[in-house]
């Protein structure tokens, strides 16, 4: 019969399996549009966690401004969800005075948004007495008027930014920091250069804003006024009236000469200030990245260690240990290589076993003696075995070794009697394994609870007669020696009735048995009942194979 590869799975991580509180913290990291448009569709856990009010009590609606949504109804829904609870919204590209009007919380930030005026906000600014936090960036219709009401309304606010466009992002692609200025920079930038008395036409409207700031915010601890047009009066007045300043943005403010003691003054009372001239890097709200890019590296240590545990030891060792310096140093905590999984999806074309041999010794020194768990496909060699999982690991008590034909009986029984606390063990498509060696694997694990012992296929022509009169031997060796096994699969053994029956006598704590395309069984009669009646999940020889680890890489006959 001909006979064909099954097309094998990609190997996918159950991130359903992740505790609630992990699942919400990481979930809390996206924005509201990737939550309500796709994380809450992934699965009926995740669409429960995306309901609670709890979990909308920060709204972040940022976005790169072309999206096709309708996202001042996607805002509204995600305000409902609240439930009350917001004290956290960002607004980008889309805030209207109607908006505005539906949202009372404590920090809000607008982005962006041209179709909010002076009077939208001045009229919601009143329902807003416990704004803390506010950012008006890149706004065009945003006055000092409106800033003087929400200076009046808002006692408790703390933080202000409120950025201006002097300049226009760079739209030619040669950057996140590129700029270009307005006809008036080069003439702005060499007065302020030389320090030299600049006049400008309405110099009061510059301070305009300023004033607003200094005459009504005097609780403010935090100011951003990037690319303000304010004069050193206007930043004396802020000075003077704010008192508890600590951070100052300046960056861009050209006009500003700090004459005299000003930047004096601004030294010895601001903590952290950033001067016109100082460097942009790290200004948010014209960062192209600013408006997708999600900071999955403020996430908490031990939400990401649950999230880098659910990936494999190849995908750490090659990228996620390089994604960030805190993610680097996770990934180096032995605590993290107490399981190693070298899962790797097989193929002919590009087979690395030198590479993934190199990776898993690193993985193995990583975890400092404390690995209790390892998993190894396609790459196994004696050596590996014998030099690195033995010898570091006394306390293995998971040993998966699948499709490593360089391990051969002889290496393999030179090891087994080091795993003395082995609980589970898998070793499939290993051709080489003789009878022997499972049997003293029996003798030396004598916590073993799982087997896993599979062929790769099953012919009856290929033996002789000399070989079928062998084929229980590897069913003897189990039933003789691993008494205590709780789960038991032998995927295409050779195993009669004779050896099933010396199975079942032998292994009385048996639970489940696989012995699916064990084709020299015979179960209609006595057998098949005794199996029906001692074991509670049983696969007999003819049942599906749909649900096989596409790792072990089976041939089916089509």
């Amino acid at each position: 019969m001909a006979k064909s590869s099954r097309r094998r799975k990609r190997i996918c991580r159950n991130w359903t399996e992740l505790p609630e509180k992990a699942t919400a913290s990481i979930l809390s990291r996206l924005g509201a549009i990737e939550i309500l448009e796709s994380a809450q569709k992934v699965c009926m856990k995740w669409r429960k966690l995306c309901k609670d009010p709890f979990m909308w009590s920060k709204i972040d609606m940022r976005n790169d401004g072309e999206v096709n949504y309708d996202l001042e109804e996607m805002c509204r829904h995600a305000v409902d969800r609240s439930s009350g609870n917001l004290v956290d919204i960002n607004i980008e590209y889309f805030g209207t005075d109607e908006l505005l009007e539906y949202i009372t919380e404590r920090r809000l930030r607008l982005l962006y948004c041209d179709d909010i005026s002076d009077g939208g906000l001045s009229k919601v600014a009143s329902k807003l007495p416990l704004l803390e936090e506010l950012d008006i960036s890149l706004c065009q219709n945003i006055s000092h008027k409106a800033l003087a009401m929400v200076g009046s309304s808002c006692p408790l606010l703390k933080s202000f930014k409120f950025n201006k466009e002097w300049c226009q992002f760079s739209h030619d692609g040669r950057g996140p920091y590129e700029f270009h200025f307005s006809n008036h920079y080069p003439r702005i930038l060499k007065a302020y250069r030389k320090r030299d008395q600049v006049t400008f036409h309405g110099i009061l409207d510059y301070d305009a804003e300023a004033l607003a700031i200094a005459g009504t915010m005097h609780g403010l601890r935090h100011l951003q006024l990037f690319g303000n047009k304010l004069t050193d009066d206007g930043l004396r007045s802020i000075l003077d009236c704010c008192p508890d300043l600590g951070s100052l943005d300046l960056r861009h403010c050209f006009i500003l000469n700090m004459e005299g003691d000003l930047r004096r003054i601004c030294d010895e009372r601001i903590e952290k200030l950033w001067l016109p001239h100082d460097s942009t890097e790290g200004k948010e709200f014209v960062a192209r990245s600013e408006a997708y890019c999600f900071k999955w590296t403020e996430l908490p240590d031990d939400v990401t260690v649950l999230i880098l545990s659910q990936l494999g030891g190849i995908d750490i060792l090659t990228s996620a240990q390089k994604v960030c310096s805190k993610w680097f140093r996770i990934c180096k905590d032995p605590l993290m290589w107490r399981t190693i999984d070298m899962c790797n999806n097989f193929d002919i074309n590009n087979y690395k076993p030198f590479f993934f041999h190199e990776l898993c010794e690193h993985a193995i020194e990583r975890s400092c003696g404390k690995m209790v768990d390892i998993n190894v496909e396609n790459f196994g060699t004696n050596e590996l075995l014998k030099y690195h999982i033995a010898e570091s690991s006394t306390g293995l008590k998971r040993l998966r070794l699948v499709t490593s034909f360089r391990i051969t009986d002889e290496g393999f029984r030179e090891v087994a009697s080091k795993f003395p606390l082995l609980e589970d063990l898998d070793l499939s498509i290993h051709e080489d394994i003789s009878h022997e060696t499972l049997a003293l694997v029996g003798r030396s694990c004598p916590l073993l609870k799982s087997l896993k012992f599979n062929k790769r296929w099953f012919d009856e022509g290929r033996y002789n007669n000399r070989y079928k009169l062998e084929r229980n031997d590897c069913a003897l060796a189990i039933a003789g020696t691993m008494h205590g096994l709780h789960h038991l699969m032998l995927f295409r053994n050779t195993l009669t009735n004779k050896g099933l029956c010396a199975i079942l006598d032998g292994c009385p704590h048996l639970e489940s048995l696989d012995m699916r395309q064990c084709f020299n069984l015979r179960l209609g009669g006595k057998v098949g009942r005794r199996c029906a009646e001692q074991i509670k999940e049983l696969r007999l020889p003819h049942d599906s194979v749909d649900d096989i680890d596409p790792s072990y890489q089976f041939v089916f006959d089509q």
